[in-house]
């Protein structure tokens, strides 16, 4: 073989050779990147189960701060509502204990309107201004009057999950501003005593609807408790024949409610109430049939208030209804539907009235515009109450503006 030829199959030789010597070291350099990849894949998610365990743990440490806080608060804030006076002095603890709870971006309370099917705003925190105290929803309108009718807890989803018909009735309510994500119905003995509405909840969404069925339910015992406690305490404020306030606690009252509209800056509303032509009812009738006649007007102006008005007798055939928190427009339409109950009424003799029915006439004042004391309420209500009998009796007409100049 010539040295020409053995020097061609070296090179060949070790052409060759190199080849298997790249082609194996590229498979070792392919296989330690994929391993390299692998090691890093298995890394990144090693990183993210860690992140992941430190991220549940610092919730379940956040629940269980925020169940501990629930549990150390909750006692004080039941026995509050349990020690509160008055129904109306329930409703602020109510909503204070659900924004404890849940530190929603609204809550609204409403209470039920005894022989009405409507709900009128009783307490609220972060509410806009279109949502005001004595704002009325009718039972079946908007979630919250579905909830009164349906008395049942329900959240979003429950919302949503209704049927087309039913969510579409129940999302054509005119209050959109009111955010009720969850919202739950307050009963007693006596059956609903209102609705708690929530909305924009920040914390324990999970269990969201028992917890406000458990807000609610604590409302409930304590309406009821003080309820009855007010029937055992002031028995003695009632006037027997009539069931109404007697002179006395009206005065307490109106006093207790000129100082509460004071503080709160909000209108306090007072009308004045005369039966027409009641000396003639007497005079036909007796006087047994006259008392009569008081007790029907007594239990009809009852069953017609809200749930934070109060009816006295203020003397002889006068009653007085107070309007807490309601202006003189709200009240005049609260006053009128009274009258028109009255009107309606089917009292023996009545017939031989001079109007051709037992009717009422009133008077509504309202503070501050018609008044600075409780002294003047009442005699701006009784000098519009003059102006409605010299009208021709059987209407409510509302203090002249001009009264204290």
């Amino acid at each position: 073989m010539s040295l020409t030829l053995l020097l061609v199959v070296a090179a060949m030789a070790g052409g060759a050779l190199g080849w298997v010597l790249a082609t194996s070291l590229g498979h070792r350099r392919d296989e330690a990147e994929t391993a390299r990849a692998l090691l890093d894949r298995e890394r990144a998610e090693a990183d993210r189960a860690i992140a992941r365990a430190r991220r549940q743990l610092e919730e379940l440490e956040v629940r269980d701060r925020e169940h501990s806080e629930l549990f150390h608060a909750l006692p004080e804030l039941v026995r509050q509502m349990f020690a509160a006076k008055t129904r109306r002095g329930v409703s602020p603890l109510a909503v204070k204990t659900a924004v404890h709870v849940f530190a929603p971006s609204q809550v609204a309370l409403f209470l039920s309107r005894p022989g009405h099917k409507l709900l009128a705003l009783a307490e609220g925190t972060g509410l806009p201004a279109s949502i005001s105290a004595g704002l009325e929803i009718a039972f079946g309108e908007g979630r919250v009057g579905y909830v009164a009718d349906a008395r049942l807890a329900m959240d979003d989803g429950d919302f949503k999950m209704a049927t087309s018909l039913v969510r579409r009735h129940i999302e054509a309510s005119t209050h959109r501003d009111l955010v009720s994500d969850l919202v739950a119905p307050i009963e007693g003995e006596e059956g609903l005593i209102g609705v708690l509405s929530v909305g924009g909840l920040t914390r324990r969404q999970g269990h969201g609807k028992r917890l406000l069925k458990m807000v609610a339910d604590l409302a409930g015992l304590a309406f009821t408790y003080v309820t009855k406690l007010r029937l055992v305490e002031h028995a003695a404020d009632i006037d027997s024949l009539t069931g109404a306030l007697n002179k006395r606690r009206l005065q307490q009252r109106l006093g207790d409610e000129v100082h509460h509209a004071e503080r709160e800056h909000q209108p306090l509303s007072l009308l004045l109430i005369d039966i027409d032509h009641f000396k003639n009812y007497n005079d036909t009738n007796g006087h047994l049939e006259g008392d009569e006649v008081l007790r029907r007007i007594g239990q009809i102006l009852r069953a017609s208030v809200r749930e934070d008005d109060a009816v006295a007798r203020y003397g002889g055939e006068e009653f007085v209804v107070l309007y807490p928190a309601a202006t003189k427009a709200q009240a005049l339409k609260l006053a009128e539907s009274l009258r028109k109950a009255v009107e309606a009424a089917d009292f023996p003799h009545g017939a031989k009235q001079p109007l051709g029915r037992v009717t009422i006439s009133g008077g509504v004042a309202t503070l501050p515009e018609d008044s600075r004391s409780s002294v003047d309420l009442i005699r701006a209500a009784d000098q519009a109450l003059y102006e409605a009998k010299a009208a021709g009796r059987n209407r409510i007409v509302a203090a002249s503006p001009n009264y204290l100049t």
